[in-house]
């Protein structure tokens, strides 16, 4: 899905949904993070789109999460490398530190309406500066966020500035909620379970990419053409109210449930072929792409 928008903040907020990225340019960023005198060189980032959560409308200056509907874009600039891991418990607010590792945190309205909101990752957590704060500089942004940023946070006992330039790609990563009362259907039993579970209608829960068109509708799985592989057709229905059917093969490819997209029915340049992994759930199918993150639930 594609289509092209800007915003005062420089933000590009709608990017093709299901286009799998070429191969990307690493991110690079170039600067120093000061904390009360002392300089740590920055020299790792990482971008992720995800889902907005009560914390960031408030950071924002946002009602509600309501206001919010093209979830955030986190940018994340440290000393050292982080895991995945570490990453995932930074998004989720769940980070508690560490003796090593010092960074900067941008947390910015992926439609650009709001300012960004800068933090810093320290020796307790992430942390926001108060007090006396002057900060300059612009972002742009799409699939790859560019930037020249600068701050100065004083408070009574300490002083945080930053100058840093950045460049880097962005890909998605959501909160996997549906699977919380769910089991994962082991992998010695994936092929038994893919031809007990796989025919018959899915509903789409959340299909969401890096812009902020999201998808709703339904997977009806049907022909059987081979031990291990589906025909099936999705009927999609965009947040733009596109209506779109896109054939498809559904097989397993190793530890995965593997869609190929096929033909296209609906209006031009609205939709492109898709290619999914899935992770098989109890009656739950779970998949991701650096663009996209889809959630298929069967109907009974």
């Amino acid at each position: 899905m594609s289509c092209k928008r800007s915003f005062s903040l420089v933000l590009l907020a709608c990017a093709v949904l299901t286009v799998p990225l070429e191969a990307e340019t690493p991110g690079t960023v170039t600067g120093t993070l000061t904390l009360n005198g002392t300089k740590y060189p920055l020299t790792h980032i990482y971008g992720r789109k995800r889902e907005a959560w009560p914390t960031d409308a408030k950071a924002l200056d946002a009602e509600n999460v309501g206001e919010l509907p093209c979830g955030i874009v986190d940018l994340i600039m440290t000393n050292t490398a982080l895991s995945e891991a570490t990453i995932a418990s930074i998004l989720q607010n769940d980070y508690h530190g560490s003796e090593k590792v010092r960074g900067v945190r941008l947390v910015i309205d992926g439609t650009g309406k709001y300012k960004y909101e800068s933090m810093f990752l320290l020796e307790s957590g992430v942390v926001k500066g108060f007090g006396m704060t002057q900060s300059n500089g612009e972002i742009t942004g799409g699939r790859r966020f560019t930037g020249k940023l600068s701050l100065k946070n004083e408070e009574v006992t300490q002083v945080r500035m930053y100058d840093l330039s950045f460049d880097t790609p962005v890909k998605v990563q959501y909160t996997r909620t549906e699977t919380e009362n769910a089991k994962k259907v082991p992998d010695g039993s994936l092929a038994e379970e893919f031809l007990k579970m796989l025919p018959g209608e899915w509903n789409i829960e959340r299909w969401l990419g890096l812009g902020c068109l999201t998808a709703s509708g339904t997977l009806k799985v049907g022909e059987r053409i081979s031990p291990r592989a589906f025909r099936a057709v999705f009927y999609i229905t965009t947040s733009n109210g596109d209506e779109i059917e896109e054939d498809a093969e559904i097989s397993i490819s190793g530890t995965k449930v593997h869609v190929e997209g096929g033909k296209i029915r609906g209006p031009e340049n609205v939709w492109l072929r898709d290619v999914l992994d899935f992770e098989l759930w109890e009656n739950l199918m779970v998949g991701s792409t650096d663009t996209d993150f889809v959630v298929l639930r069967k109907n009974p």
